[in-house]
């Protein structure tokens, strides 16, 4: 186990390192079951990125095992992988699903890291309905939240096809 916890800024800068080699990619999975591996290799989104943060193909599998088991339920799973992560990035890193469409990946880095959502009820309800909705991005151990509109931090904005589009968080 590192000495250290990985972070919600890890998964961010994983997921870019993973979405600037192939931005169109998504899911390459059985097409009946969200499998975290198959054919021998990660096959979901938050799967790939465990891999690359050390997690071996047992340990994926007992996890799918474990969230099987709990009804899909990340914060209530006991598994060793979830000691390698700090809790707001279990959280996150359960919020990153993937899915089928050509470009899912992008639409989960966007739905999980892209500006908030702008509406007419007022800026100050919007911060605390996002903060509710993605607490990972409020952890002041992390990152100091700014008012920009466009994309976290200076985050790059991947081109998402409509069909991914409609991934929810």
């Amino acid at each position: 186990m590192p000495s250290t916890r990985w972070t919600t800024t890890d998964l961010h800068q994983a997921l870019h390192d993973l979405l600037d080699t192939d931005p169109l990619r998504a899911d390459d999975g059985h097409p009946e079951f969200r499998l975290f591996v198959y054919h021998g290799r990660p096959a979901r989104l938050n799967a790939q990125l465990l891999a690359g943060f050390g997690a071996g193909r047992s340990q994926l599998k007992s996890l799918q095992a474990a969230l099987d088991s709990s009804g899909q339920e990340w914060e209530h799973v006991k598994h060793p992988l979830r000691r390698r992560f700090t809790p707001l990035a279990w959280t996150c890193l359960s919020r990153l699903g993937g899915g089928e469409a050509a470009g899912a990946w992008a639409n989960s880095h966007r739905l999980a890291f892209g500006p908030a959502r702008r509406s007419l009820l007022g800026d100050e309800f919007e911060r605390s309905v996002d903060r509710q909705r993605r607490p990972w991005l409020y952890d002041p151990a992390e990152f100091q939240p700014d008012d920009s509109p466009g994309p976290h931090h200076g985050c790059a904005d991947y081109d998402v096809p409509p069909s991914a589009r409609w991934g929810l968080l």
